[in-house]
């Protein structure tokens, strides 16, 4: 019977194990085999030619989003899938890959095209077959008469006179030259351009415009170069082109020696602009020799952008190993747009409903249309227009050795003018411009950097901690960093002198060395789990955001390396490993901070009256030395476990009680507890995901719980291994009874280690400060209880010296003699021959004098004597005897010997040997009855 169970039990558990890891793992096979039953998404733009590095970082962008969202499971279960369709930048290829879409008919929707005459040509295909399409183009003929199609960036009216604009009124130049392209981007910048600086009355010294199809470019670009070096004084040069030919005027010109301002639009800044130059010689001996001081329209800037931007930057470099631009952003940003219209409208997914999944993600983009609606993302908040524009704001940056910083001023749009204490003062003094027929602020940037030298003593049940660090700006114009105020300070911190004050062409730069105690967890990123976040975070006192806007120095603190910049605090150890903590991430990034105006009448009329300030965040997340499968298990996975791992240690404890062969025993307890780990772990790792963004204290008190149920079921599960393998295996080795006391005394050991884990690494208490309170009070109550601590210690130590063991005769002192049945931590029991139970404490058992009756063999040996009359010859009477003792079953060996005449009787001692200690009596009794009986028989009087 038990081999039928064993063999029922071994296949239903092999079923079983087979069908869990097929669940688990058809998830991600699952994905790869059924790709008809995934969501398909297309990107249609530049795969190759020279533009290929655009369609590089466009797809890279959506890439790391997709892989986000199926990591965690997809859309109700369905993997996104994203497909490619070349158009190499070409109008007429462009066309093909649209139709090509069209025909193929599994893309709910399309992110692309780059060049906006692909965008035109591609829409109109898209608008015919009722595909909606997410463009990164900027001509406003992308969404003119085409509801289906909807711009991510700004367009190129808008970028046009934002240019134009900030030549003349931050740049202040009253002459210009433009350069263009024939194509409808350029060319219709260089429009709007001109126009808007008509307007102005600034001189147009030159203006050239070329084909792009020009066989013979190179030699009309060099024509056009030596023109403009003709000219005296052509003022700024705006190179109104794509990227690839903006490259060759770049070089022609900085060749040519022309010294003048170079700005361009907002395609040159990708990386295709930058990595253009990497060829040229001069170039590869001086980065940034051609780029330098180019300034450029851009959509997103990082050292300006938000706190996602920042996470999104990260992800990038570490999967691609390179710099993310602005175009992966928004490539990043366009899916997720594509996403949550698929989360939030009633899209169901199959072919058949193929057609009206499209046009519900259609209504749900033209549904954002406020910013009340706005989706925030890496690029800011996104949110269209009636035409179906995000006009999103325009940062000018310049180039740095490779890099875009933000300029130093930046325009800014003003929500309220009517709002803002002394508006016409402003006006006056140039600090408020009208721009296009806005109000704009012209706002100084702050370049700020940080270097953390040392951080320590973290106490994170009162969220402080020490940091020592250094910490610059760069700027022009009045700003006194004395002023900045600490948010996050535990204690009064003022920068004091600086160590190092300088100016530079206009441009100066304060060093300060900072010490102090900081606040942790001053921003909330979710409710983080064995994770805080340190660093600072600051603003100034009394400038706010339309005076000052705080930048990262990328250039200074050399972000711009692929590497992580957790690694180099990493490498140099500001965080010591004593504490238990290490550095997992180390990002910075500038947002805003509200005041309340506290009815002070310069701010008075401001909405909800609080000032607006720009805050500069250095953000250092921290977490425990320790790994944990919350951490990285998928949430669909750690659900598929807990189901399975649930099911089978149900099903184990159903078999463990059918008493099956013992042979099973040890198989069946490695897959038990491998099954109620797997529940531990699953669990955990199924249940976070649910409760994160809810209330901080109840994932605070999960967090414990799990932690102390780690440690908890540890201790059970050995307490347990020692009984299956350790106590049962001597056991059956020695044929003699572990005590109870030592396993036990094993056992309190264990839980009490536990014990002090949990009070360590769960509570986070030192366990020396809690073992000298603990010996304290083990000391008042060791008084109280001497006597019977005495007898535990007693009892370890005979269990120890073993001088007895359960199920040995003994005889202890005066006591009387009996079985051992226990021994436990105060007594040691004995059942005697009138089962009677003896309790002799530990003490006096390890002091009195001890016969053990089963040691060091379990045979021991009985005698009595036998007297009879001198007449009877020895030989005679041994034979009987002899013959008697050799007819009584148990006796194992037995001697008789004559001891001589006591009393004129002939005295024989009879000595046998058995096994059996607590049968004594009835040996005793049966060896004397069988030896009366003979002797009688043979005529001999035993006499006594």
């Amino acid at each position: 019977m038990n081999l039928f169970f064993g063999r029922l039990l071994r296949r239903i558990l092999s079923l079983f194990l087979i069908f869990g890891l097929l669940s688990v793992i058809s998830e991600e096979r699952g994905y790869a085999e059924d790709r008809d039953d995934a969501i398909h998404i297309a990107f249609a733009g530049p795969l190759s030619g020279t533009g290929k590095t655009v369609g590089q970082s466009y797809t890279q962008g959506i890439e790391l989003y997709l892989e986000e969202i199926n990591t965690k499971g997809g859309i109700k279960g369905k993997k996104i899938v994203l497909d490619r369709f070349d158009d190499q930048n070409d109008n007429i290829k462009a066309i093909e890959a649209a139709l090509e879409i069209a025909k193929q008919n599994k893309a709910v929707a399309i992110i692309g095209h780059w060049y906006s005459s692909c965008s035109i040509s591609g829409g109109e295909i898209y608008k015919e077959y009722g595909i909606p399409a997410v463009s990164g183009s900027t001509n406003i003929r992308v969404t003119q008469n085409n509801k289906w199609t909807f711009r991510a960036t700004f367009d190129d009216n808008l970028q046009g006179r934002f240019i134009a604009n900030y030549v003349h009124k931050i740049l202040k130049s009253d002459k210009v030259s433009i350069i263009y392209e024939d194509v409808i981007y350029g060319a219709y910048l260089a429009q709007v351009f001109e126009e808007t600086l008509k307007a102005s009355d600034v001189e147009i010294k030159y203006k050239r415009q070329f084909r792009t199809t020009d066989k013979n470019l190179d030699q009309t670009l060099q024509r056009i170069v030596d023109e403009l070096k003709t000219i005296d004084n052509p003022g700024i040069i705006f190179l109104a082109a794509h990227s690839s030919e903006g490259v060759k005027l770049v070089r022609l010109i900085k060749d040519a020696g022309i010294k003048n301002l170079l700005i361009g639009p907002d395609d040159f800044s990708s990386q295709t602009f930058i990595e253009g130059f990497d060829s040229y010689p001069k170039e590869i001996l001086n980065p940034g020799y051609y780029s330098n001081d180019i300034y450029v329209s851009a959509p997103l800037i990082f050292d300006t952008a938000n706190a996602k931007a920042h996470r999104f930057r990260e992800a990038y470099k570490l999967k691609y190993h390179e710099e993310p631009d602005w175009i992966a952003a928004y490539a990043y940003d366009s899916a997720m747009l594509i996403i949550e219209a698929i989360k939030k409208s009633a899209f169901q997914g199959t072919q058949t409903t193929l057609k009206e999944d499209r046009k519900k993600i259609r209504d749900y983009l033209a549904h954002i249309d406020a910013v009340s609606k706005a989706i925030e993302g890496t690029t800011g908040l996104i949110y269209f227009d009636e035409k179906r524009n995000s006009n999103r704001a325009i940062s000018m940056g310049v180039y740095k050795n490779k890099n875009i910083v933000s300029a130093l001023i930046q325009l800014q749009p003003i929500r309220q003018p009517h709002a803002i204490p002394d508006f016409e003062a402003e006006v006056a003094d140039d600090c408020i411009l009208l721009i296009d027929g806005k109000y704009m602020y012209k706002t100084n940037v702050v370049y700020t950097g940080i270097e953390i030298n040392d951080i320590s003593d973290p106490d994170f049940n009162k969220s402080i901690y020490k940091m020592d660090f250094f910490i610059w700006f760069r700027y022009q114009g009045d700003f006194n960093p004395q002023e900045i105020e600490f948010l996050n300070s535990a204690e009064s911190v003022r920068l004091g002198s600086p160590l190092i004050n300088e100016t530079y062409d206009k441009i100066h730069y304060d060093l300060y060395q900072v010490k102090g105690s900081f606040k942790a967890d001053f921003i909330t990123d979710g409710y983080p789990i064995d994770k805080h976040i340190l660093g600072i975070s600051f603003r100034h006192r009394a400038l706010t955001r339309n005076n000052l806007i705080y930048v990262t120095d990328i250039l200074g603190m050399e972000l711009k390396k692929w590497e992580p910049s957790s690694e180099k605090l990493k490498k140099t150890k500001v965080l010591s490993p004593r504490y238990g903590w290490e550095i997992s991430r180390y990002w910075f990034f500038p947002d805003t901070s509200e005041k309340i105006s506290l009815g002070n009448p310069k701010y008075i009329g401001l909405p909800g009256e609080l000032v607006e300030y720009s805050r500069f965040n250095a953000c250092i997340l921290v977490e425990k030395s320790a790994f944990t499968l919350r951490r990285v298990l998928p949430f669909r996975k750690s659900c598929y476990l807990t189901i399975f791992s649930s099911v089978g240690f149900i099903l184990l404890m159903i078999f463990g009680r059918m008493k099956i062969s013992e042979r099973y025993s040890k198989s069946l307890w490695f897959i038990r507890t491998a099954m109620l780990f797997g529940i531990l772990v699953s669990a955990e790792a199924a249940i976070f995901p649910l409760i994160i963004n809810t209330n901080a204290y109840r994932v605070q008190i999960m967090v414990m719980t799990f932690d102390i149920l780690w440690w908890v079921i540890s201790a059970i599960l050995l307490n347990s291994a020692l009984e299956h393998f350790l106590w049962v295996s001597i056991e059956k080795k020695s044929g003699y009874m572990i005590p109870k006391i030592l396993r036990r005394f094993v056992a309190f050991i264990i839980y009490i280690l536990a014990f002090f884990g949990i009070i360590a690494f769960v509570y986070d208490q030192k366990i020396t400060s809690l073992l000298a309170t603990s010996g304290v009070f083990a000391m008042v109550i060791g008084l109280a209880v001497q006597m019977n601590i005495s007898n535990l210690f007693s009892g370890i130590a005979v269990n120890l010296e073993r001088p007895f063991r359960i199920g040995d005769w003994i005889k202890i002192g005066s006591y009387e003699e009996g079985k051992v049945i226990d021994i436990t931590w105060r007594t040691t029991r004995i059942l005697t021959r009138f089962d009677n139970i003896l309790s002799v404490p530990n003490r006096i058992a390890s002091e009195s004098v001890i016969w053990n009756y089963h040691y060091p063999t379990d045979v021991y040996r009985l005698s009595f004597p036998v007297q009879t009359d001198t007449e009877h010859q020895p030989e005679k009477l041994e034979k009987i005897l002899s013959e008697t003792l050799m007819t009584i079953d148990g006796i194992s060996e037995y001697t008789i010997r004559f001891q001589g005449i006591v009393n004129k009787l002939a005295e024989y001692w009879i000595t046998f040997s058995v096994k059996d200690y607590e049968k004594k009596d009835i040996y005793n009794n049966l060896v004397w009855k069988m030896v009366w009986t003979r002797l009688n028989e043979a005529g001999i009087i035993h006499r006594q």
